[in-house]
């Protein structure tokens, strides 16, 4: 295999401590991560969208709804039964084959069970992913009224370490996928990409690679200093330099992980706000007054770098917080960019998280969304990322795990993925520790802060105990990861096991609340053991998986109940703790 493909395939294995998969699983994995990455913006494990073995001619299923890889049926049920419409569907599909060549043979093999497994009643031999893939698929279809263009979108990829050189039998096969895939008519956009090494190599660096552009200002003013803000303009600029220079990648799509900061994603051309902007762009008058009736783009970045004489403005790692409504519309109408057509955007340099915090807030205020996103922005949270900072200067280096509380502030750090936790995983396990609802972690993400979001991030809950919870977690996921003591079988009940683990570590079910005195010493404790140099924490987690064992291994809908979570303590307080 190329050397530099290698060596992202082994800082992949080294990030998420993955052990015991082969060189061939390991490319696809490397695969489904560069193209689900590509399609979806949040932090998740490849493994979890990598097919088994025995999923014929798969080997990666990802289904994205509104913004949220979902990986089980209850987790579409519960998505489709909020009051959200127009939600944004996209389904993923990849196979990885780690030869140098595109194989006509292997393509229609590829096309034969892509072929089964869109009738939804596949005859080819199908694992857990698939099963559950289809599952999630036929609440799509049951739901289309509320999906944005009545289908969800498709896009397949077929990947090898090789060179893709379009040969003309090979171009062929790909058109027959793509046009029995539209003659399905299940889908609304289809796409089907042959992806050569250097494609792969391109789709890494996408995720992993810092943003930066250039943009020539038409013209600008700078503001006065203020405290946390270096520097900040305000710019009139060419619309068309803007979707160029700051919103588009190699292939012209839109470049999703600029908008990783703002809270609300595009909300299509059907919303009445995006409507009227696409108006004035395709108004032959309107158009020219484009600055003045829109409200223009907010950008953030820790660096900024204007030459006066040029006028021409640098951005490093920036990010839109406020404009994705304008910034889509008007990719999406580009072919009406005039040279009349001007936007005026707001530069703002904050190297500063808090101050950044503060403008993410100011600029996304709008009624409509959801308040689980300013989760990160609350007091409490900072001062949880800060303990985060203060734990890791005296943990060992196996220990060091990070509270990335504003998405992609740590991006391009060279830090290890799965060190790495946003707000809704601290959360997560938080609840599923402290508030004892892993039976709800274990369920779509919102449900959280729909269950206990009142007792998320409280200003006086101690600190110790969202970073416990998550230490807690990272060290049972390498163990998952590195499929140790079996762990990889309970991945499942991994919010149990973490909201067992407290009870063996102190020997009691008794836990002092979030805002007593007794909670840091009571999360010190548990905090001592995972960083214990002797590991003493694998035995507990052992004890934690033979405590699910003696209940009986709980069904996909009792996992999601409170029942099987008190059952596991009553069995605790029974049989195993003094």
């Amino acid at each position: 295999m190329h050397i530099i493909l290698q060596n992202h395939i082994n800082d992949l294995q080294a990030d998420f401590g993955y052990e015991g998969l082969s060189d061939s699983k390991l490319f696809e994995v490397f695969c489904n991560y560069c193209v689900v990455s590509r399609h979806f913006l949040g932090r998740f494990d490849p493994v979890d969208v990598t097919t088994d073995e025995d999923d014929a001619s798969i080997d990666g299923v990802a289904i994205i709804i509104d913004g949220d890889l979902i990986t089980n049926l209850d987790d579409a049920q519960e998505i489709f039964n909020t009051h959200k419409t127009n939600l944004v569907v996209d389904v993923v599909f990849t196979q990885a084959k780690s030869g140098e060549s595109f194989n006509k043979a292997e393509i229609a093999n590829f096309k034969m069970g892509l072929e089964d497994f869109l009738s939804l009643d596949p005859k080819l031999p199908n694992g857990k992913l698939n099963g559950e893939a289809i599952s999630i698929l036929k609440v799509v279809f049951e739901n289309l009224k509320r999906v944005r263009n009545r289908r969800p979108n498709i896009h397949v990829y077929y990947c090898t370490s090789g060179t893709y050189k379009s040969e003309r039998e090979i171009r062929a096969a790909f058109d027959i996928i793509a046009r029995h895939v539209k003659e399905t008519e299940l889908f609304y956009s289809v796409s089907v990409t042959p992806s050569g090494r250097s494609e792969i190599l391109k789709f890494y660096s996408d995720i992993t690679d810092k943003n930066e552009a250039k943009l020539r200002l038409i013209d600008y003013f700078g503001m006065p200093e203020m405290p946390g803000i270096p520097q900040s303009y305000v710019g009139v600029v060419s619309a068309k330099s803007y979707v160029d220079a700051l919103l588009v990648d190699g292939d012209r799509a839109l470049r999703q992980s600029v908008f990783e900061e703002n809270v609300r994603s595009f909300l299509g051309q059907d919303n009445d706000v995006n409507s009227a902007i696409q108006g004035s762009l395709q108004d032959k008058d309107k158009r020219k007054l484009f600055s003045v009736l829109n409200n223009g783009i907010t950008i953030v970045a820790p660096e900024i770098t204007l030459t006066p004489n040029t006028k021409e403005i640098h951005l490093t790692n920036y990010q839109i917080i406020n404009g994705c409504q304008t910034s889509s519309t008007l990719h999406e109408n580009y072919e009406s960019l005039t040279e009349d057509v001007n936007v005026v955007i707001k530069f703002i340099e904050s190297p500063d998280n808090e101050s950044s915090s503060d403008i993410i807030a100011a600029t996304n205020s709008q009624s409509d969304i959801p308040k689980e996103a300013f989760y990160g922005l609350r007091t409490k949270a900072k001062l949880v990322q800060k303990y985060f900072d203060a734990r890791n200067q005296a943990a060992p280096a196996d220990s060091r795990i990070y509270f990335e509380r504003r998405q992609g502030e740590f991006r391009g750090l060279g830090y290890q993925v799965s060190r790495i936790f946003d707000v809704k995983e601290v959360a997560r396990c938080y609840a599923a520790m402290f508030l004892n609802q892993p039976h709800n972690a274990a369920r779509y993400l919102s449900a959280i802060f729909v269950a206990g979001g009142e007792n998320l991030f409280k200003e006086d809950d101690h600190e110790s105990y969202y970073y416990s919870a998550a230490l807690a977690l990272y060290k049972y996921q390498t163990l998952i990861n590195g499929r140790k003591i079996n762990a990889q079988n309970y991945v499942k009940v991994r919010w149990h096991i973490i909201h067992a683990f407290k009870w063996f570590v102190h020997e009691k079910v008794d836990v002092p609340e979030a805002n007593s005195r007794k909670a840091d010493a009571y999360a010190s404790k548990i905090i001592d053991v995972l960083h214990s140099e002797d590991r003493k924490y694998i035995k507990i987690f052992e004890k934690c998986q033979l405590a699910i064992d003696n209940i009986g291994f709980p069904t996909p809908d009792s996992l999601k109940r409170g029942r099987f979570s008190q059952e596991l303590a009553e069995f605790i307080k029974a049989k195993f703790v003094k």
